[in-house]
């Protein structure tokens, strides 16, 4: 039955440094198709999927000084495997969790304004080749932009694609 969830913890680690005590939000990429307009001699159109916009996940971390940059290791433009977790209970008391699989570029680091009484906040910006989302065990998305396997739902929506360009 679908009930309402409750988060009751997230972790990370990027390039296998654990963040858990400094998370303070994850955005995860939006699965977003590029459309074209379709009209063809009809009068109301329709869209047709054209393909899909480019991933990027955004982390927000506080307190992220220069031990945890060190540890890190990661700059501008290197490529960062970066994994959150997630779990809870539902409101039926059954435990659930979710995992992401983040992998690609890190495309921007932004520290917030600074102002006196707020806690240092730093935004992480990864522009993403690999994207995995499992929920509670079961593959969710899987999409890698060099293979061009795409799995929403659970469905390969390119699986006949790339069988008929002789793609793996």
């Amino acid at each position: 039955m679908f009930t309402n969830r409750v988060r009751q913890i997230i972790t990370a680690t990027i390039q296998g440094f654990p963040l858990m005590a400094t998370i303070e939000d994850f955005d995860p990429p939006p699965i977003e198709f590029e459309t074209e307009e379709q009209r063809g001699g009809r009068f109301i159109a329709e869209e047709m999927a054209t393909g899909m916009k480019a991933l990027t996940a955004k982390l927000t971390l506080q307190g992220v000084g220069a031990p945890i940059f060190t540890a890190i290791g990661a700059s501008e433009g290197q490529t960062v495997l970066l994994t959150v977790n997630e779990a809870g209970i539902d409101q039926d008391d059954n435990e659930w969790f979710a995992s992401y699989i983040c992998i690609g570029k890190l495309k921007k680091i932004e520290e917030k304004t600074l102002k006196m009484k707020d806690k240092p906040v730093t935004i992480l910006e990864i522009s993403l080749s690999n994207y995995k989302r499992l929920e509670s065990g079961i593959l969710v998305v899987d999409i890698n932009t060099r293979t061009q396997r795409v799995v929403i739902n659970g469905q390969d929506i390119l699986k006949g694609a790339r069988r008929l360009a002789l793609m793996p």
